[in-house]
């Protein structure tokens, strides 16, 4: 997959273009990323679930514990999609994390809709509150992913 700029819009005193691609992006990083991220989301989802039905998560900063173990995944997700591909590891990390939290989503909804669920949210959500929540989600996916894609440059430049 290749991705191109867009000439729609032109400025009056633009430098001149390249004529190739913006970005190429190797989808055999983002895949390898995606999979890496989706192999911590997805234990820690069913924990999630786990301890949401015993009621351990409505007491105190519980909650945060598994917030930050799925940014980790997305984090990892990143990491491993930048290592991968060396000529762009933020484009190819941001993209591993959305993908990431993408697959999990997705598998989260066709599990609903098997069990005869909510897609998404809880009970007293409006459409609005779910919303923000995935596209907030999504930004910290991509986040995430950026930030395992600056280790993975790091590493592979031999910064300190």
């Amino acid at each position: 997959m290749v991705l191109k700029r867009s000439r729609t819009r032109v400025r009056a005193k633009s430098r001149p273009r390249a004529a190739g691609p913006a970005a190429e992006i190797d989808r055999r990083a983002l895949t390898r990323g995606a999979l890496w991220g989706l192999a911590v989301i997805a234990p820690v989802s069913i924990g999630v679930e786990v301890l949401d039905a015993v009621d351990v998560l409505g007491k105190g900063p519980v909650v945060f514990i598994p917030a930050l173990a799925i940014f980790g995944a997305f984090f990892l997700a990143g990491f491993q999609a930048g290592k991968a591909a060396p000529g762009s590891p933020y484009t190819h990390g941001a993209l591993a994390g959305l993908a990431a939290f993408t697959a999990w989503l997705t598998l989260r909804m066709a599990t609903h809709l098997v069990l005869g669920e909510r897609l998404l949210g809880k009970e007293g959500d409006t459409t609005v509150t779910v919303v923000l929540t995935v596209a907030t989600v999504a930004l910290l996916s991509m986040s995430g992913g950026i930030a395992g894609g600056l280790l993975a440059a790091r590493d592979q430049s031999g910064s300190p």
